[in-house]
């Protein structure tokens, strides 16, 4: 569920046959995570990006993103028009990417956001873009069906969806309300509350965040809890000044966390928010980074976080959460490069390998991983 979800690709050292190699690992600790290199990617068209990955074993990681933007000079720097690309969708199967059909999507389009369920159990959503103005968008949504993405519709009247989907549901929300997967239909959960959205979750239908600020002028930080019964706007104590929220998980009705950036530091300050059950209070982060992007947890309870480093800027910004505290996770560096940004986080189910993507100072995006 987006942003959740919000990126990217350069020249891979690791090749298919030694991810292959000796087939399945063991599931690996969670200390000997981080040790990153990149994987070999599909041919894409230039100017391409990648924004979410996903996974749901290991024969089962997948991409999103778009290829083949093209932008068209005006007259005057400026002026110019950008003509969609794309969709990009691809499985990382046998050692291999995989490509699948998106049905009434071949072309002017954007993946997000893609979750993945189970293995067979895919779910993708991004922009569909009218045949005229390419500001021109509407909420496009499939499901993989074992042999191609098939297109679900969406909510009534909706005009943006940000979807949500794990082993035990498929949620979306809408630009008027928040619904839940019932059969092959969407059953209505409750309206949204009136905000300046950048951050929700969905752990139950009785158990919704959504994060923002006031309204799109006044950008004092909100947070609002949805029980089962009401919405409840809950106290938030802003660690520092212009925060932004970037993403958020709960754990349980009183426990859950949030990342974000502020631009008004200099440099900009990673951000770390945890609610209680009482108020959500700003947490240090270890030192070293400017920015977290994404959180996310693993099948064995391990939180971890994404960001960008400002002390060794080829490399992850990764974080882990052990023993009632954060640490730092040491990263390997993008080869042959001197800077990452990366916004993307997987747990590989089984195997606790971590996939991630961002985009690099030179090049497309690129992925990486920690283990097979």
């Amino acid at each position: 569920m987006m942003p959740r979800k919000t990126s990217l690709l350069v020249t891979a050292a690791l090749t298919a046959g030694a991810l292959a190699a000796g087939g399945l690992a063991s599931p690996a600790s969670a200390g000997s995570r981080g040790e990153f290199a990149p994987v070999p990617l599909p041919f894409f068209w230039p100017n391409n990006s990648l924004y979410d990955v996903a996974a749901a074993s290991p024969d089962s990681v997948w991409i999103a993103g778009n290829q083949g933007e093209l932008v068209v000079p005006g007259p005057i720097p400026g002026t110019g028009q950008s003509i969609p690309g794309n969709p990009v969708v691809r499985r990382w199967k046998d050692a291999r990417w995989v490509e699948y059909d998106l049905q009434n999507l071949s072309s002017r389009g954007t993946i997000t956001d893609v979750d993945a369920a189970g293995p067979e159990d895919v779910w993708i959503t991004g922009p569909k873009y009218g045949p005229g103005d390419p500001a021109t968008t509407a909420p496009y949504a499939a499901r993989f069906t074992g042999s191609r993405f098939e297109q679900v519709a969406l909510p009534s009247g909706a005009r943006a969806a940000n979807l949500q989907a794990r082993a035990d549901g498929v949620w979306v929300g809408t630009e008027s309300g928040v619904y839940r997967r019932t059969g092959d239909t969407w059953t209505h959960i409750t309206a949204i509350p009136d905000m300046q959205q950048y951050a929700s979750y969905i752990r139950a239908d009785d158990d919704i965040w959504f994060l923002g600020t006031v309204s799109g002028t006044d950008q004092t930080l909100v947070a609002h809890h949805w029980d089962g019964r009401s919405w409840q706007s809950v106290p938030v104590h802003e660690p520092v000044p212009g925060t932004g929220f970037t993403d958020v998980i709960a754990l349980s009705p009183t426990d859950a966390w949030a990342t974000g950036i502020s631009y008004r530091t200099s440099p900009a300050s990673p951000v770390l928010m945890h609610w209680d059950g009482t108020a959500w209070t700003g947490v240090a982060p270890p030192p070293g980074l400017n920015a977290l992007t994404r959180i996310v947890e693993g099948g064995d309870g391990t939180l971890w976080a994404l960001g960008h480093s400002l002390d060794e800027p080829a490399k992850p910004g990764l974080l882990r959460y052990a023993g009632g505290a954060w640490e730092r996770v040491p990263t390997t560096a993008v080869p042959n490069r001197s800077n990452i940004y990366a916004t993307a986080l997987a747990v590989v189910p089984g195997t606790g390998a971590l996939w991630t993507l961002g985009s690099v100072n030179i090049g497309g995006p690129v992925v990486l991983t920690d283990g097979p």
